[in-house]
Formats: C-alpha cells, sequence, structure tokens
C-alpha cells in the first residue's frame, strides 16, 4: 500500500472531495506562503467569490465560459492561463460546459 504524503494529492482526489461539500470551492494546499485550490461551477452556477489581497494565477482543467476582469469579459477554455492582480474585481461565467479550474495564490 501507498504512504500518504501531504504534498502530493491526485486531481481525481481533489475532485471527490470537492463532490462532498456544498462550496463551489475548495483549497487544497495553504502553507509556505501558497495557496492551491479549485473550483467548479456548473451551468447555472453564480461565481461569488470578491477580489483578493494578492495576485491570483488561473488554470482551466475542464469547460469553458468567460472571465470577467474589472469589467472586461474574456473567453475561457481548457488549458487555458489566467492572471487577476490583486485587489482586481473578477469572476467567472459558465459557458456551455461546467467549468473546473485550479487557483493559486501567492
Amino acid at each position: 500500500m501507498e504512504e500518504e504524503d501531504d504534498n502530493f494529492i491526485s486531481l481525481d482526489k481533489v475532485i471527490a472531495d470537492l463532490n462532498g461539500t456544498d462550496s463551489y470551492f475548495l483549497n487544497v494546499f495553504n502553507n509556505k506562503g501558497v495557496d492551491l485550490g479549485i473550483l467548479r461551477l456548473r451551468k447555472g452556477e453564480t461565481d461569488i467569490q470578491l477580489p483578493h489581497s494578492v495576485d491570483e494565477v488561473y488554470f482551466v482543467v475542464e469547460g469553458n465560459g468567460s472571465i470577467e476582469i474589472e469589467g472586461k469579459l474574456k473567453p475561457v477554455k481548457s488549458a487555458d492561463f489566467i492572471f487577476v492582480p490583486a485587489h482586481a474585481c473578477h469572476r467567472f461565467i459558465v459557458g456551455s460546459q461546467d467549468l473546473v479550474v485550479i487557483y493559486f495564490f501567492a
């Protein structure tokens, strides 16, 4: 049997953990000045996040839609990276497929 390691987690496990919550996001790592998590928005759900005090990078794992940053709308799709500066108003809007996005704060 494989030994557990707090520094390693599979995407499948993260999504399974997210499925077990009532939230649309889940923090995965939060240590040494780095935060990483995942969010999933299904069609019809609203992204209600507020601006953050630090810069943020998103990676779109799957799905499509848009991100609104400071009132400007940009399309997003699987494999896109997105940079959002600290204190910027932003939110995701789901397109024709659910959005699964990994986020990084540093």
